[in-house]
């Protein structure tokens, strides 16, 4: 038995899973089978243990998606409801490739950041570690220089020598205060308020919050559009998105659009009244509700946000070096004017 603790496991392992038993199953082959050769490939990993579980559900009688319900953390329900759809259906194997290259999707675009954004972290680090040198060892230094030179100091000076005694006395309660904000900070995001803030606030911030915009408008197309094309109902597909889309201001907006849904508005009339999705996605959505293809039209949308947000991470990293580097050449003029004013006069 996997304890809830060890469920967690990394999104390429699920993606290589769904896409391995995918082709088990086209192949003809019983689905004990391929968990069996899966469980056996993955032996003495935590994944591997939980696939041992499957396969002995399965064995006593139970549905995948009922055996795969036991470990929420490892697959989620948004995966847990397709693979139902599909057993339903009878197109477990094409539900698996379908979740497969959703997987793959999300593991590229997660790639992509992180590959993007090593050259502005290590700018933000330089930066940091060329603050703390300067202040809390050349500038003192210089400081007792300028202080007996008997002039009269610029604000930039005196803010400057004021800083650094600041850092060299009370470094100890800075590194408490800044650890101490850090919790505070996550208990904060942890509370339902705080985390509806802190959502808000993502969608609001200048240069990164439309792109965040659109990977939230990614993750609600591309769920939707998978749930629908597995059978599901438009009213069951909105409730498991909106647990999965990870922003409440989207995730509030998909429950008031599936309240509404359920009232009798269209897709189209109640996206159109939250008003968080963009005329864009509305248009193609009525367009496909007009013409009996909502599945479809999702999956284009889908394709849209494949390709811009991507493109969308670049403009906006590519945008942020150049103003990282004014930042660092403002610092280092502060600092330098700081000490060469005075000396000058």
């Amino acid at each position: 038995i996997v304890s809830s603790g060890d469920q967690k496991i990394r999104r390429s392992d699920l993606t290589d899973f769904s896409s391995q038993l995918s082709t088990i199953l086209s192949a003809g082959l019983p689905i004990l089978h391929g968990l069996q050769e899966l469980a056996l490939q993955r032996q003495g990993t935590k994944f591997g243990k939980i696939l041992a579980a499957i396969q002995e559900d399965i064995e006593g009688g139970s549905l995948l998606n009922e055996a795969l319900a036991r470990y929420p953390l490892a697959f989620g329900e948004t995966y847990i409801h397709m693979i139902k759809a599909g057993e339903a259906s009878g197109n477990v194997d094409r539900i698996l490739k379908e979740l497969a290259v959703s997987l793959e999707w999300q593991e590229e675009l997660t790639s992509t950041i992180k590959k993007i954004s090593i050259y502005p972290v290590v700018v933000l680090i330089g930066i940091s570690v060329l603050v703390i040198f300067v202040f809390a060892f050349a500038f003192p230094r210089i400081a007792s220089v300028l202080v007996g030179m008997k002039v009269a100091l610029p604000l930039s000076t005196r803010l400057m020598i004021a800083f650094s005694k600041v850092l060299q006395s009370y470094w100890h309660f800075l590194v408490i205060g800044f650890g101490g904000g850090i919790v505070g900070l996550r208990l904060f995001a942890q509370s339902q308020m705080g985390r509806l803030m802190l959502d808000k606030l993502k969608l609001r911030l200048p240069l990164i919050g439309g792109l965040i915009k659109k990977i939230y408008l990614s993750r609600f197309t591309h769920h939707l559009s998978l749930l629908l094309e597995a059978g599901i109902g438009i009213y069951a597909a909105l409730s498991a998105v909106e647990k999965v889309v990870g922003n409440l201001v989207f995730s509030d907006a998909i429950r008031e659009v599936r309240d509404q849904v359920q009232a009798g508005s269209t897709l189209t009339e109640a996206l159109g009244r939250v008003g968080v999705f963009p005329p864009m996605l509305v248009r193609m959505i009525a367009v496909g509700e007009s013409t009996g293809t909502l599945e479809a039209a999702l999956a284009k949308v889908s394709q849209y946000y494949d390709q811009e947000v991507p493109a969308t991470v670049k403009k906006v990293f590519s945008a942020a070096e150049p103003l990282l580097i004014l930042f660092l050449a403002a610092v280092v003029m502060v600092v330098a004017l700081s000490v060469y004013v005075p000396i000058y006069q």
